[in-house]
């Protein structure tokens, strides 16, 4: 006959884990009570940015709204975060408490890609590729195209709206360096269009160039390939004017004034 089994052999072996883990969980709970004392204890000592070239670092620390004295757990890094990024030269903005009593508030700043002008001709602000405005500051410098006409004035936090100068902005920003060779300065006429005007030919003047308002890329890539083929290779002619509107053919008047149509 088998043996009859001791029915309290399988309740004791949890009630010994158990009496095992208790301790463990005190002096865990205790631990983790000692480190959050330890924690709300701890107050911002510095305030350390980083990645700010044209955004001035005092600036910086006035939107954090972080005084040096406050409890570290009662600054939340995204509401510091948020702050930071109003200036117009964050782009992006993160913001660390650190046990050492530093906030650290790390910055990438905007790239510009063209620099707008005033109605006097002036440095007015730049621009980024998605239509934010950056203020000309000191040590500012940067080989961009330059821009006349844009419809729309400064503004410190809200980008651009108008449609035509932001895809070229983008198309902009795309540019291979031998096509952002080639684009001096770009202009919103009153006929609706954007036109550009290239860089002076040795010996000769700069080419206006009509480029629309649409298809920016492709256009500005069609005048780099249009102005290699036949412009660079034909020095004796002189080009008054580069019509880029239409997809199928590339405009061009020269100095006989009869205009030509080159099919691309």
């Amino acid at each position: 006959m088998a043996a009859a089994s001791n029915p309290q052999t399988p309740r004791t072996r949890p009630r010994r884990r158990v009496r095992l883990l208790l301790p463990l969980l005190i002096v865990m709970a205790g631990l983790g009570g000692i480190g959050w004392h330890w924690a709300s204890g701890l107050t911002c000592r510095q305030i350390l940015v980083e990645g700010a070239t044209h955004a001035d670092e005092a600036d910086l620390r006035r939107l954090a709204q972080v005084d040096t004295g406050a409890v570290l757990l009662d600054i939340d890094p995204e509401v510091v975060a948020d702050r930071v990024r109003r200036h117009p030269w964050v782009a992006e903005a993160a913001v660390q408490r650190l046990p050492t009593g530093t906030v650290r508030i790390a910055v990438r700043e905007r790239l510009p890609v063209a620099l707008v002008l005033d109605e006097r001709g002036r440095p007015s602000h730049y621009l980024d590729r998605d239509g934010f405005m950056m203020p000309v500051v000191s040590g500012a410098a940067y080989d961009v195209p330059v821009l006349h006409g844009v419809p729309e004035a400064y503004h410190p936090l809200r980008p651009l709206e108008h449609t035509p100068t932001r895809d070229l902005l983008a198309a902009l920003a795309g540019l291979d360096a031998a096509t952002h060779a080639l684009v001096s300065e770009l202009e919103w006429r009153d006929d609706g269009d954007w036109w550009l005007y290239t860089t002076p030919l040795p010996g000769g003047g700069s080419v206006p160039v009509r480029l629309g308002t649409a298809s920016f890329a492709q256009r500005l890539h069609r005048l780099r390939a249009f102005w290699e083929q036949a412009v660079l290779t034909r020095p004796e002619t002189q080009i008054r004017l580069i019509d880029l509107r239409f997809d199928s053919q590339i405009i061009t008047r020269e100095t006989s004034d009869q205009p030509s149509a080159v099919s691309r």
